[in-house]
């Protein structure tokens, strides 16, 4: 029975990912929702320490801010994709104008305050679609 329900675990079961947003009371609840789901958080308020956390750490999946202080989401993503092109990167805002360019730079595009389902099945599915073609980002100490 055990190595039956080991064989039914989530593919994401083991999964990474990095919450970047400079909202503290939204990383909490980020990290909440998806750590009940099975996913292991890291969590950064700017751009730097998200590029730091992404170098020094096994990363699965990205989900950043649209609007943070210093530059918009969609430039971290860029700068991002440098470092691993192959990582995906979720959009995560509130805000309700965001230009089609800035949604174009990440894989997908998850408004604040959707369905938990709705980001969970996003986040889910960009991991199992990265792990079938066999990409993870490896850490860079």
């Amino acid at each position: 029975m055990i190595a039956q329900a080991a064989r039914f675990q989530p593919k994401h079961a083991d999964a990474v990912v990095l919450c970047v947003d400079d909202d503290m009371a939204i990383l909490d609840v980020v990290k909440s929702i998806l750590e009940r789901h099975g996913f292991s958080v890291l969590t950064a308020t700017n751009w730097r320490h998200a590029l730091d956390t992404f170098k020094s750490n096994s990363i699965d999946l990205v989900m950043l801010d649209y609007e943070m202080p210093d530059v918009k989401g969609h430039e971290v993503a860029l700068w991002i994709r440098c470092l691993n092109p192959d990582v995906p990167i979720i959009l995560h805002s509130g805000s309700p104008d965001i230009p089609q360019s800035a949604i174009r730079a990440a894989d997908a595009f998850v408004r604040k305050g959707a369905e938990t389902y709705v980001l969970v099945a996003a986040i889910s599915n960009l991991i199992m679609k990265s792990r079938v073609n066999g990409v993870r980002a490896e850490g860079r100490a």
